[in-house]
């Protein structure tokens, strides 16, 4: 495997970057080229995920290695190919994207380019579980209503009901403490 790759970039053409190492030139797919203009000419680490399948072998890239690992995870959704884990992560930023897998925002994930909400469903149920090594990313909202929805879940309510109470009780300024209680209360109506 290839995971980074150092650099003078060389060209920027139909989405993909050149990458020369030691006059050994490297063709590597990128969501958005345009993120990497201003580094033309430039040495540059570019982390990299080596992908075999029917198209050949190929090489995707990113400058942040946490868009890498999303990739990565992403790849592991069954009918997810490397193309749409590409569109997914270059349309908006990390922090949005794992916010809602792990919020099982169905809407926000539908909005992304190349998913609809069978699709966006099948993400939040097989990567909802794994995305805990993103938790600097998320916002302090986000990790709080996760805390709250599985402290729920570990009392015997179900995910469905404990993510519906916990978002409908949620305010700014509660603590984790007040939002299972208020969820708690709703529950019990």
């Amino acid at each position: 495997m290839i995971h980074a790759i150092f650099g003078v970039l060389e060209k920027i053409e139909n989405g993909k970057i050149y990458l020369n190492v030691n006059d050994l030139v490297y063709e590597v797919i990128v969501g958005d080229p345009g993120v990497f203009e201003e580094y033309l000419s430039q040495k540059i680490k570019v982390f990299t995920k080596m992908i075999v399948n029917d198209d050949g072998i190929n090489l995707y890239g990113f400058l942040d290695v946490l868009k890498l690992k999303l990739f990565e995870k992403l790849l592991l959704v069954n009918k997810l190919g490397p193309k749409t884990a590409l569109k997914i992560i270059t349309s908006n930023d990390v922090s949005y994207i794992v916010s809602a897998i792990v919020n099982e925002d169905v809407k926000a994930l539908s909005m992304l380019p190349g998913i609809g909400p069978k699709t966006a469903e099948r993400i939040i149920l097989e990567l909802k579980d794994s995305m805990k090594e993103f938790d600097l990313t998320m916002s302090k909202k986000d990790k709080k209503v996760l805390e709250a929805i599985e402290a729920l879940v570990t009392l015997g309510f179900s995910r469905i009901q404990s993510k519906k109470a916990v978002n409908r009780v949620l305010e700014k300024d509660d603590t984790l403490d007040d939002v299972i209680k208020k969820a708690l209360k709703f529950l019990s109506r």
